[in-house]
């Protein structure tokens, strides 16, 4: 048994029903589609899908915390910053914070959290490009970091030139985002026939496809590590309850495949000549 059976006709269908067949993904092209899509997440409710909203943000913190290691000093920037979650929580421990997201509707969300944040004075959230960061000047960002959106950007290669272009030299750029290795996405959900896009133009990397590319943007030493990802808004509790199993073997075997996430920090070289 695969999971898969054949119709009359010969053509492969999943066995579970189609509850139980993950997100249903959206057709997507270019930036226009992705600000569409996320305007719409806006209008209907932005609720964290992956677990605890706070105990996650605690994760993810110590996770850009460990590698990245946030100065009182910093100016940071956060790309795809959706409801402003992450930044606001990273507002009391660096000298100012900028989020940017395409969504008008996201960048309203997030600036109605923030009149209520004692952390107001130093951040600002403003509708921005990640491909193209126009209103972010050249080397004027100790920190970047992007959680959870990379994987939506159409031109990959064109966020990471504009974030090389806005850090100072030395800066640093943070990154949290699925694993294209990772266990769920390759092989067990093509067999049970999830889908695990949300966009037609996600697109998830491996750990080797990120490292060159940042190579190839100019970035210099890069540290990474896998970090607990499951994706539990896209399945039932058994299977969530599986890949918790797999991610616990994972820990142990030290298989970034059975952990979901991958985690990096490059940095921007001092001696930078470009931008």
């Amino acid at each position: 048994m695969t999971g898969i059976e054949k119709t009359p006709r010969g053509r492969s269908e999943p066995l579970l029903p189609s509850k139980f067949r993950g997100v249903v993904t959206t057709p997507s092209y270019n930036t226009s589609n992705l600000r569409s899509f996320f305007d719409q997440c806006a209008l209907t409710g932005c609720s964290e899908q992956h677990g605890h909203p706070q105990r996650l943000l605690g994760y993810r913190l110590a996770l850009l915390r460990s590698l990245a290691r946030p100065r009182p000093t910093d100016v940071v920037l956060d790309i795809g910053c959706g409801t402003g979650h992450h930044l606001l929580g990273l507002g009391p421990e660096v000298a100012r914070g900028i989020g940017i997201d395409i969504s008008p509707g996201m960048i309203e969300l997030a600036r109605v959290r923030l009149r209520s944040s004692p952390w107001r004075a130093k951040l600002t959230f403003e509708v921005d490009d990640a491909e193209g960061l126009q209103k972010i000047a050249n080397r004027s960002i100790d920190l970047a970091i992007c959680i959870g959106a990379f994987e939506h950007m159409v031109d990959k290669r064109a966020v990471l030139s504009s974030i090389y272009r806005v850090l100072k030299c030395s800066g640093r750029f943070f990154c949290l985002t699925p694993n294209a290795d990772y266990v769920w996405y390759r092989p067990i959900a093509p067999l049970l026939g999830f889908a695990t896009k949300h966009l037609s133009s996600d697109r998830r990397l491996t750990h080797d496809e990120f490292a060159a590319l940042l190579g190839e943007t100019g970035f210099g030493r890069t540290r990474s590590a896998p970090w607990k990802f499951i994706p539990r808004g896209d399945m039932p509790v058994v299977l969530a309850s599986l890949l918790n199993v797999f991610d616990a073997m994972g820990r142990l075997a030290r298989l970034d495949s059975l952990r979901g996430g991958l985690s990096a920090c490059a940095w921007k070289q001092a001696t930078a000549l470009r931008n």
